[in-house]
């Protein structure tokens, strides 16, 4: 029987903790849903930037205020995810909360971001015809179907935390996601932001308040996902590897040029 099914006995005086332990996971996975959806309907316009309790500031304060958001969202979002910190919060938290603990900041700051940035409602472009802004709007709302979807050809339940804590209550193991490619992992190896890059910029209407959160959010995808390639890389070594020469990231086609490129390079080399 493989760990993923095996379970253990459960006494009745161990109901309580579980149930509590799935209530945080069932709330943490509400949090992270409605901090994403509230970050879709923020980036089709059917929400706005309103500065919260702050306002709209002035052009220095308002890119300060902006700045140290997209600061305080980048460092949860990624220290958080790296393997040394995930390695000492599961002594602390233990595996069955340390990804819903991750979503509820995650959430959190992302919720506190949508809700303080501030609104600078300049005009930078602006559709006018009916079927161009439906047009924009179909590749936005792909882009964020995308990044929905790629979260299932993954494990969506195991992303978003609710897998673990379910299989505390349950008593079997917290097992970590295996490594596969499916869907559009076969030819993207980062989807998610795909989508995200999609969703954030294809716009019928761009506000100098969108264009600095799509600007601040790319760049914080860039470094991230510099970052979350080094994890791969450790956990997984040679497959991993294997799958950046064979899958590209964001464009796969150009990336997968550029590593065809540094292959024979470095054989060229090797048999100089």
């Amino acid at each position: 029987m493989s760990p993923r099914n095996r379970t253990v006995s459960l006494s009745p005086a161990s109901l309580p903790k579980r149930l509590g332990v799935l209530a945080y996971g069932v709330a943490a996975y509400a949090l992270g849903v409605a901090a994403l959806v509230a970050w879709i309907l923020t980036m089709l316009g059917v929400l706005g930037f309103s500065g919260g309790p702050l306002g709209a500031l002035a052009t220095g304060p308002a890119l300060a205020v902006d700045v140290g958001l997209l600061v305080a969202f980048g460092l949860q979002h990624s220290v958080m995810a790296r393997p040394t910190f995930k390695a000492r919060w599961v002594r602390v938290v233990g595996p069955a909360l340390e990804r819903p603990t991750y979503m509820l900041a995650t959430g959190v700051a992302l919720l506190w971001a949508l809700w303080l940035w501030q609104p600078t409602p300049t005009v930078i472009w602006s559709l006018k015809q009916p079927v161009a802004i439906a047009s924009v709007y179909a590749v936005a709302l792909s882009g964020w179907a995308y990044l929905f979807l790629a979260s299932f050809a993954i494990n969506h339940f195991e992303l978003f935390g609710l897998q673990q804590v379910w299989s505390y209550f349950v008593g079997r193991p917290v097992v970590p996601a295996p490594f596969r490619e499916r869907w559009m992992y076969r030819f993207d190896r980062h989807p998610i932001m795909t989508g995200a890059l999609i969703g954030m910029w294809v716009t019928p209407t761009m506000t100098l308040g969108h264009l600095v959160f799509a600007i601040g959010f790319s760049l914080y995808i860039v470094v991230g996902v510099f970052f979350e390639e080094r994890s791969m890389l450790a956990q997984w070594g040679d497959r991993y590897e294997d799958y950046c020469d064979r899958v590209g990231t964001i464009v796969p086609r150009l990336r997968r040029r550029a590593v065809r490129a540094r292959r024979a390079k470095r054989v060229d080399l090797q048999e100089v």
